[in-house]
Parts: C-alpha cells; structure tokens; sequence
C-alpha cells in the first residue's frame, strides 16, 4: 500500500506540470495584464517599458513560465501583482475557510443521504421511495446559487435567522453555506446509496443472515451497508473534491472569503502568479483526495487491501494473466456493480465478457399460460361436448335428437373456435418479439419519469422556436420605464425588469441560449471525447497511456475554475461560453468511450474484421463503436444539464453571457440586487433553469433504465 501512496504522489509532478502550463498560457493570453491599472496618463513611454521589464512582461512567456517553475520547485509560489502579497500565504489563510465550508457541507450530506437511501431502497416502489426520487432528482438540476439566492431570501432577509452575508466568519453565517454545499452531495450521495443498497437487498447472504436470526437493524446496517459502501465513498469523495476546488459560487453569493473567491478575483484582475497559484494548489489536493478515497476502499474491502499486499506477486504474472480492476478498464467513473467488482481480480477478457453480460439484452419471453387458459379450456369443452352413441341402442326420435344437438355443437365449436383464435392472436401480439429500437421506445413509454422529462423538453423546444421566430431583439430591450420593477399581472405574467422590460420575453429569450450552449457543447464535449477514448480503448499501450493521463489533466483542474479561465482569455460570447463547457465535458466521453471500446475489442466480430483487412478507423468507427453506444447516448443526455448548469454559474459571475443578452444566470445576476422589492426577478429565471435541466435528467434516467437489461419494463 505504501509503494501504491508513493507512486501515486509521483504521479502529481506531471499532471502538476502540465496544469501550470496550461492554466499559465491561458492566462498569459487573456487580454490585459497586471500592470494597466498602474498606467497612467502622466506617465511617458519609457517608464511604461521600465514598469514592463520591472514584471518582466518584456520577455517571452516561455521564459515568464520557466522562471515561474524554478521558483515554484523551491517552494516560491510568487507574489500577487495587485497586493505584492505572499500568494502562499494568502493561499493558507483562506484555505481553513474553505475546508470549514467544505467539511460542514459534507457532514450535513452524509448525514441526510445515506439514512435516506437506506429508506428509499428497504421501501422500493412505495410513496416514500418517490418522494425520495423526486428530492434527489431537484437537487441534482437545482442551481447553487440561485438556491442560495433563495435561502438568503426566506432565512436572511424575511426570518432574520442568519446574516446576509457570511463574513463576520460565525455559526451562524455558515449554516446557508454549508447547507448550499451539502445539496448537491445530499441529492447524488442519496440517489448512489439507494441504487447500491437495492444491489445489495437482493443478495442471497442478507436471507441467510435473517434465517439465523440476526437483528434487522444489523442486516441493514452492517451487512448490507457495508457492502454497499464502495460506490458510495467514491461519489462523497468526488463530492467533497469538488467542494473544496468548485465551490466558487457559494463563496462569491455568500462573500465567504475562501479559496474559490480568491480565484475569481485574481482572474478579474489578471494576476497571473495568484491564479496560477491557487490552481496549482487547488488541482494538487483534488488529486490528493482521490488517493485517500482509494485508500478507503482498502479499509472497507479486504479484497482491495489484499491487492496491495500482493502486488510484486501480481508484478511477475504473465501478460496474459495479468489482472486489471474493472475500475482501470471503467475509469474512475466506476460504480454500483462495476466498482464492485472492482474489489476482485480479474482478467481483462474476464472484464470484457463482464461487461458484454451488463449491456447486452435479449427480450425474453414471459410465460404465457394464464394467458392460454381460457383457449385451452375451450378446447377441453368442445372435445367434452361430442358424445359417441352405438347405433344398436338409437332409437328414432333420439337420432332426431342427437342431428339436432350436434347442429348446436357444430355452432357453438365455431364461436368457441373463434375466440379461441382472438385470443391467440392477442398473445401473439402481446408477446411478440420487438426489435432493439422498439424495445428500447416501449420501455421509455412505460417509464412516467422519463415521460415527463421528454414532455418538458418538448415545451423547452417550443418555447425555443417561438423566441425564434416570434420575439425579437428589439421586444426584449425596449421597457417602459414607469413600469419598472412591476410584480406579475395578467399583462405582464412575469413581471417586469429595473427598466421596465417584458420579463416573460427575456425569459423565453434566454431559452435559445440555454439549449444552444447544452446541444452544442454536448456535441463538441462528444466528437472530441469519443474519438480519444476510441483509439484509447482500442490501440491501448502508448496511446492509451498519453490520451488517459491527458483527460487526468483536464480532470485535475475543476471545472468551474477551468471555465473562468478560459472564458477570461476567449471573452464573453456564445460561441466562446459553448467551447469552454464542451472542453470542460471532454474527459467524460473519453473514460466513458474507452470502457465501451475496451469490453467489445476481443469480440469474434472484430478478430473477423482484422482478418479480411479491414482499416483500424472503420474497424473502431462501424464495427465497435455502433455495439457500444449505450452508456455513451446516457451520458450524452444526462451531461446537457450538467452543461446548462455550468453555463449558467459562468454568466452569473459574469463571466459568461453578458447584459443586455437575457441568458438566464445573467438574469438572475441583474436581478439579485432587487431580490427584497422584486423577487420575481430571481424567481422565474430559476425555475427555467431548474426544470429544464431536471428534464433532461428524467430523460436521462429513463434511457439508462431502458438500456439495462436487468430492468426491463412489461
């Protein structure tokens, strides 16, 4: 386990290397520097070029960098061009502040999720476990900051429970943050324990140990839960990497002077060695978080902790018998039965055919019987009702009698016939196999879930064309200024704005934004993310290796903060807000992609290819990649809310769209200041936010289940 610690640790130099550099020349290239606000009109030329060479902005920025790096490897993080301030001691004195705000997030999270998970998954299928749901599937699609808005509002301004703002640094000023931050780990620590503990409920060992008698609370508690624990530590631990690194919001809402605040403020200012320093810093414990996540496993799983003990045995094992974790071939984005089974060796055609069992689904036929009954007993009858009589014993009239009964059996074997044959033809329909596509249409129709998403995007959609083709420019600046911050009403439903304008239209305005930003950069997150993790998966060795550890990279540094900064070298537009999130979605697709292309390169099919000669590209692209488009498609749909999301914080903190363009997190920016006298302001724009991004989660949910075998709907 120690040579696992140490080699991990090495491994940060060159992610650390790597982010420097790139946060570095995205910085170095973002328009302005340091020393702009210093320039003044008195000054003459030359002393603006002796203020350039002073901050050595004169030379070349691979020189800037490297003397950056040679400090840095002597524990010199710079100092701040603004404040001429330590960037390592400010650094330190506001990261207590953030881990404050981070730990309390997490402790309210966990202590609300996994009690509530344990519940929804022992009451399956009841009101509770609905309920459950739908808290879960808000909390996922609800804004940070528009929540924490929210909070300010009711507990702030209106109760007078909590101060407005958290700088006074007391418990009582940290209650709205911290709850802010444990919604998020709250909703996705729920939704993981539930779907593990329903994984878990099933097993046959939980049986035996209530035949023998064991108490129902020590089932739930320690056999179920703690073999149910491995995917849920790793979602906290991802949870409270992102609290640490990504709580930018909650810190710019509440003015809580942390980390992520600090951030921002170096990036508004151009201070090039604080926004390096901070990154560099913030990446180096996300990753670190990430080594004591996987060092937990080994304390919950003997199994895991058996695999460190015994690595030099695993060294010298053959190539052939070489054994991976599922989490290598999954990436860390393993969980419920993948991350279980990654506490087990096994091959990497043990892991392919594990993988090819999960995803592949044949319809299977239920049986019929009770169906046939009534077909069968027909038949019964009809055989019953003809009666054989010897000729000797006929007398006339019961021949007479005997035409005539056999006139009526004749007719009731031809109605009897006849339902008979409805009724077949109803099981034959009821039960006759689809094709995949239409198993996969009928299984959504029967999840309401995923209908009600797909109702809301519908509604989304419509009210995109209808700002297309009905709403223009001119309708959603021109205000009428007496109007101004007027509260909704049949002529306005909304309301209106601090000038007067239409919210309703700026509202529905706003709409091509959102699902233009979450198409868009889904498809560019997408093409780029499932070509690397294609040729990963498939060529494996030294293209493997350098596309992995370059999604580590991109994966290291957070994606809010990653997002500011290359919007604040790109500037603030459409096109610039929709690379920047589909970059921030790259690494996704490539771990994802990289799993399905791993599980399906030994296949019969493919060695079929490579033997009639087929190119390596229509080999990954027409034979393996259609096979295995399944988790990609889910992952496709569940990540335009998360891109929705994204976008919205960026033009929040005004880093994204800008005024007089009405995106909805730039409306609720416009509108936080008159949150006391109008709060449909915040309001409207945040319920847009909200439920578009809660239906493509619903759709989301449903297509997995639709593409699971294991759930197959009648």
């Amino acid at each position: 386990m120690i040579r696992y610690v140490i080699k991990r640790i090495f491994m940060l130099i060159p992610v650390i290397i790597c982010v420097s550099f790139i946060v570095y020349t995205l910085v170095d290239l973002a328009p302005g520097t340091a020393i702009d606000a210093m320039i003044t009109s008195e000054m003459t030329q030359e002393d603006v070029d002796a203020l350039r060479a002073a901050y050595d902005l004169d030379k070349p920025m691979i020189y800037r960098y490297g003397k950056y790096m040679i400090n840095f490897v002597q524990g010199d993080l710079g100092v701040s061009l603004v404040n001429r301030r330590s960037v390592w001691e400010t650094y330190m004195h506001r990261l207590p502040n953030t881990l404050v705000l981070a730990f309390s997030g997490l402790i309210i999270g966990v202590a609300v999720a996994i009690p509530l998970g344990i519940q929804a998954a022992k009451k399956a299928g009841s009101i509770a476990d609905s309920a459950t749901t739908v808290f879960v599937v808000l909390g996922i699609s609800m804004p940070s900051f528009w929540l924490a808005l929210l909070l300010i509002r009711v507990f702030a301004q209106h109760l007078g429970w909590v101060p407005v703002s958290s700088i006074e640094m007391t418990f009582r000023g940290l209650v709205l943050p911290a709850v802010c931050s444990g919604v998020m780990l709250m909703a996705t620590a729920t939704r993981q324990t539930r779907s593990s503990m329903l994984d878990v409920l099933r097993a046959d060992f939980l049986r035996t140990a209530r035949a023998k008698g064991v108490p129902e609370s020590v089932v739930i508690n320690k056999h179920a839960l703690g073999n149910a624990l491995i995917p849920i530590v790793t979602v906290i631990g991802g949870s409270l990497s992102m609290s640490l690194a990504g709580s930018v919001i909650i810190e710019q809402v509440f003015a809580w002077p942390g980390v992520g605040r600090m951030a921002v403020e170096a990036v508004l200012q151009r201070d090039v060695p604080t926004v390096l320093g901070t990154v560099i810093l913030t990446s180096t414990f996300y990753v670190l978080i990430q080594i004591i996540v996987d060092l937990v496993y080994a304390f919950i799983d003997p199994r895991i902790k058996s695999q460190y003990i015994t690595a030099k045995r695993k060294k010298s094992a053959t190539p052939a018998d070489k054994p991976v974790s599922v989490s290598d071939v999954f990436g860390s984005s393993a969980t419920g039965a993948d991350a279980a089974l990654s506490a087990a060796e096994v091959t990497e055609d043990q892991a392919a055919a594990f993988v090819q069992a999960e995803t592949a689904g044949a319809v299977e036929q239920e049986p019929v019987a009770e169906t046939d009954a009534p077909y069968v007993a027909a038949q019964v009858n009809a055989a019953d009702s003809v009666v054989a009589t010897p000729a000797e014993e006929v007398s006339l009239s019961a021949t007479v009698s005997t035409v005539e009964t056999a006139a009526k059996t004749d007719k009731r074997d031809d109605v009897v016939q006849e339902e008979a044959d409805n009724s077949a033809a109803l099981v034959t329909r009821k039960y006759k196999k689809r094709s995949q596509f239409g198993e996969i249409l009928y299984r959504l129709r029967k999840n309401k879930g995923a209908m009600a998403g797909l109702v809301i995007v519908i509604f989304i959609f419509l009210c995109f064309l209808y700002s297309l083709f009905f709403i223009s420019f001119r309708d959603i600046t021109t205000g009428v200024v007496r109007l101004r911050l007027s509260a909704p009403s049949w002529e306005y439903p909304f309301g209106t704005d601090s000038l007067g304008r239409n919210l309703l239209l700026r509202v529905l305005y706003g709409s091509r934004y959102s699902l233009a930003i979450g198409f868009a950069g889904s498809i560019i997150a997408a093409c780029i993310g499932v070509t690397l993790g294609a040729y990963a998966g498939y060529y494996g060795g030294m293209t493997e290796g350098l596309i992995m550890r370059a999604a580590e990279v991109l994966t290291s540094i957070p994606g809010m903060l990653l997002g500011i900064v290359i919007m604040s070298t790109l500037g603030s537009s459409l096109r610039n807000l929709i690379i920047t999130v589909g970059i921030t979605s790259v690494p996704i697709y490539i771990r994802m992609t990289r799993a399905s292309i791993l599980s399906l390169r030994n296949q019969e099919y493919v060695e079929a290819a490579r033997a009639i000669g087929l190119p390596n590209g229509r080999i990954i692209f027409r034979q393996i990649l259609p096979n295995g488009l399944s988790p990609i498609l889910i992952t496709f749909t569940m990540n335009l809310g998360m891109m929705i999301l994204i976008a919205s914080g960026l033009s929040f903190l005004g880093f994204g769209i800008l005024p007089p363009l009405p995106e909805w997190g730039t409306l609720i920016a416009g509108g936080r200041e008159f949150e006391r006298n109008a709060p449909h302001l915040l309001t409207f724009p945040g319920l847009f936010i909200m439920i578009t991004v809660l239906s493509f989660n619903l759709l989301g949910d449903g297509l997995r289940d639709a593409l699971d075998p294991k759930l197959k709907v009648r």
